[in-house]
C-alpha cells in the first residue's frame, strides 16, 4: 500500500507517571483530597474533563492521564481508555473524575451508568475503582461512594 492509497492514524496514550521520580507518592485518602488534586491539574472548566488517578497497592498516586476531554455537556468514556494506562504502570487501584461546567457536581444518570461499566471492568482486571467523583472548579464536589456505594459495587 503507497502512502496516497490510506491513511493511518495512531491513537496515542498521554500517561503522566510520577510514582518513580516522587520521595514520597502522594497518598489520596479522601474524596476531597482527590477533587483539590484534579482542581490544581485541570484549569479549563469549560469542557468536561474526564481524568483516572492511577494509584499503587497502598492507594498512592503513580501515575494520572487525562481520558477525554469533551463538550460542556457530554463526555463519552469507554473501560479500554481508562484500564489502558492502569496496565502499563501496574496500577492496583484508579479513581476517576470528572467536572461537570454546569458547576451542579450531583452526578447525573449517565454518571452512574458509566461508574458502574468502569467498576464491572476493573473488577475483571483486578484493578479496584475506589471511588468516582464529579467536582466543579470553583469548588464543591460529589463522591459516588458516599452516595451510590452499590454503584461501584457493579449492582
Amino acid at each position: 500500500m503507497t502512502s496516497t492509497e490510506g491513511v493511518h492514524l495512531i491513537r496515542g496514550v498521554a500517561i503522566r507517571y510520577v510514582g518513580a521520580r516522587r520521595r514520597v507518592a502522594e497518598k489520596i485518602a479522601s474524596p476531597a483530597e482527590a477533587a483539590r488534586f484534579f482542581r490544581q491539574r485541570i484549569h479549563d472548566d469549560a469542557r468536561e474533563h474526564f481524568i483516572a488517578l492511577y494509584l499503587d497497592g497502598r492507594h498512592r498516586a503513580i501515575a494520572d492521564a487525562v481520558v477525554s476531554i469533551r463538550t460542556a455537556t457530554a463526555s463519552l468514556i469507554h473501560p479500554r481508555e481508562v484500564f489502558q494506562p492502569a496496565i502499563a504502570v501496574g496500577a492496583c487501584a484508579l479513581m476517576i473524575r470528572h467536572n461537570h461546567p454546569s458547576r451542579d457536581p450531583s452526578p447525573s444518570p449517565e454518571d452512574s451508568k458509566v461508574t458502574r461499566r468502569l467498576a464491572v471492568a476493573g473488577r475483571i482486571l483486578a484493578i479496584v475503582l475506589i471511588d468516582h467523583i464529579v467536582w466543579r472548579r470553583t469548588g464543591g464536589h460529589h463522591a459516588i461512594r458516599e452516595s451510590h456505594r452499590h454503584v461501584l459495587a457493579g449492582e
